[in-house]
């Protein structure tokens, strides 16, 4: 690791990766078009190019690396078996490359002290730009949102077109908190600022998958507590604290959609669907029953929606079909599309992950396991309601957000 000053070509990454994942405000082809430059950047320089390259063999080898290589190959052999094998082999390929990546931009942001700590400013500036951006869009200016897209000017106000972007608060928040406690006290205030336009957004969106992820991540933060510091009289306080939020958030889902027990079919509803609504739990029902058509490897990756029975109308609102596009749930999509075998490949995965984690938090108590952790249970526990699980993006921002937070060196904050 270089402790000079960074070279510029490791800067112009750094601030692309910075700006990789608010730029969504702008469009998805925005991200991929960063991030695309990014990896232009390492293939070009020889130095980051080696850099990377030593890192992805170390990766493979590594058990993590050896578990994330078996389950693409398990996913692969449920793409050979499926109705469109090409859809679904690329579909699982596909989630390999963003591992990839993630391995990339985490060997190059170790590169240089400094390098790090530069992006986590992008990230800052990047992140309060584009949340006032979608503020204004949302409130006073739609007309932003739409020129912005090359769809003209106009006063058409938005519905649930910021609810891609709101949802990114689950990668956000995290990296928002340990680049802010990194940070000298002006750029907290604005990490502050972005963290609370973040909220903001998912609520006036009603993103509930958003901010479940984020109740997760913060559930999850506080075992992470338990496990460094035990049961200490500030982590009590923040248990108390969680309950109280939980209770809460319960209490205010009850009330404000107990309608929705009216408008429901009767049916012995596994969750209260003032919890989860019934569309989500009728499509969730459906997709179990496709399991049976090939339990241990399932359909193939990325085809549910194209299984028999998929384009009925859904009983209690025929707007919608059983399967409409996707589960609303990764463990049910993957389970339907890669069988038990590919499902339980993607679990042991995520259960060695999350223990080696919450050790190396045990053990050195750094922010930046901390920021890893939040983003893991943001990403997955909000994966249970809203996206598909083969969504390009959606999986490509999880890939940045936790090599970000993994690439930060366990220090203090800065003394600047």
């Amino acid at each position: 690791m270089s402790s000079g000053r960074p070279q510029p070509v490791q800067i112009i990454f750094a601030a692309l990766i910075g700006t990789s994942i608010s730029s969504v405000v702008f469009g998805r082809a925005v991200l991929a078009l960063i991030v695309a430059l990014g990896v232009i950047l390492v293939l070009i320089d020889r130095h980051l190019r080696q850099t990377a390259w030593r890192q992805l063999r170390l990766s493979a080898i590594h058990p993590v690396g050896i578990l994330v290589i078996v389950t693409m190959l398990l996913w692969s052999v449920s793409a050979l078996g499926s109705s469109f094998p090409v859809r679904s082999l690329e579909a699982a390929l596909r989630s390999g490359l963003f591992v990839a990546v993630g391995v990339i931009v985490y060997a190059v942001l170790r590169t240089n002290p400094r390098l790090h700590e530069f992006s986590s400013r992008v990230v800052i500036a990047s992140t309060a730009v584009a949340v006032t951006i979608a503020v204004l869009e949302m409130t006073v200016l739609p007309e932003l949102y739409w020129v912005l897209r090359l769809k003209g000017w106009h006063s058409t106000p938005l519905d649930t077109e910021l609810k891609s972007f709101s949802s990114l608060i689950v990668f956000l928040f995290p990296l928002l908190a340990m680049a802010g406690w990194k940070a000298p006290p002006s750029w907290r205030l604005w990490a502050v600022f972005a963290a609370t336009g973040l909220v903001i957004l998912a609520w006036h969106n009603s993103n509930r998958a958003a901010l479940a992820g984020l109740l997760g991540a913060v559930l999850i933060s506080v075992i992470a507590l338990f496990v460094r510091y035990g049961a200490k009289r500030v982590v009590i306080s923040v248990v108390l604290g969680v309950g109280a939020l939980f209770a809460v958030v319960f209490t205010w889902l009850s009330i404000s959609r107990s309608h929705l027990s009216d408008v429901a079919p009767a049916n012995d509803w596994f969750f209260p669907v003032w919890l989860i609504d019934f569309q989500r739990q009728t499509i969730w029902a459906h997709s179990l029953e496709i399991v049976r058509q090939a339990p241990w490897f399932g359909i193939g990756p990325n085809t549910i929606n194209f299984a028999p029975g998929a384009d009925q109308p859904l009983p209690g609102n025929e707007s919608l079909h059983l399967i409409p596009a996707h589960p609303h749930n990764w463990m049910v999509e993957v389970f339907a599309e890669t069988g038990a075998f590919g499902l339980a490949a993607l679990l042991i995965t995520l259960v060695v992950i999350a223990t080696q984690l919450l050790l190396e938090y045990r053990r050195t108590a750094a922010p930046k396991y901390m920021a890893a952790i939040a983003v893991l249970a943001g990403y997955w526990v909000s994966g249970l309601f809203n996206f598909s699980y083969w969504s390009a993006w959606w999986q490509l921002c999880f890939a940045l957000a936790m090599a970000f937070a993994l690439s930060a060196l366990a220090t203090g904050p800065s003394k600047k």
